[in-house]
């Protein structure tokens, strides 16, 4: 067991929230708040998590993880959603100051990620290079919703068989560039 010195968050407050909303919810979120200031780690748990949001100026990190959840990482507080009740919250208060204490204290062994996800694409900029045809031969009822699915990577651009014809050649360059692809 690590001396509590070496640990990034040594003591802590848990407080349960109902949406604002939503009052009289069951819908639970657990507020971890503490006197340490954790901003200095969340390159390296960005790192380290997997399917995270960060984003290094505003100090705060998104993360989804395998269990369902959601957490917000933020310089003095950790937001953890959905919470079913306070014994699942301390559960997962436990588990996720565990993990933060752990990285930090692995953070020499690893490289810190200091980059956010990439912004997807505007929706309707994308729709505006398609032909507009509707005719959904892609698989997608309109090309609008082609245009969401492209978006959010969910789609690829050869579903569409009128990006491949000559006169479409322009609009396919610039989808290339705007979705970040390079290549089909």
């Amino acid at each position: 067991m690590r001396n509590k010195t070496e640990q990034l968050i040594n003591e802590y407050r848990l407080e349960m929230v109902t949406p604002g909303c939503f009052p009289g919810a069951s819908i639970w979120r657990a507020e971890v708040t503490f006197e340490a200031d954790i901003s200095q780690v969340l390159p390296y748990l960005n790192a380290e998590l997997g399917d995270t949001s960060y984003n290094h100026d505003a100090q705060t990190l998104l993360w989804n993880s395998d269990n369902g959840r959601r957490y917000a990482f933020r310089p003095h507080e950790i937001d953890i959603a959905p919470a079913e009740d306070r014994e699942s919250a301390v559960k997962l208060c436990v588990d996720v100051i565990e993990s933060v204490n752990n990285i930090w204290a692995r953070r020499y062994e690893i490289e810190p990620d200091f980059k956010g996800k990439a912004t997807p694409p505007n929706v309707l900029e994308v729709r505006k290079l398609l032909p507009g045809t509707n005719c959904k031969e892609c698989g997608y009822p309109t090309c609008m919703a082609f245009a969401a699915a492209l978006s959010q990577s969910k789609a690829n651009l050869s579903a569409c068989p009128y990006l491949a014809q000559k006169e479409f050649a322009e609009n396919m360059k610039s989808l290339l560039v705007l979705l970040k692809l390079g290549t089909l």
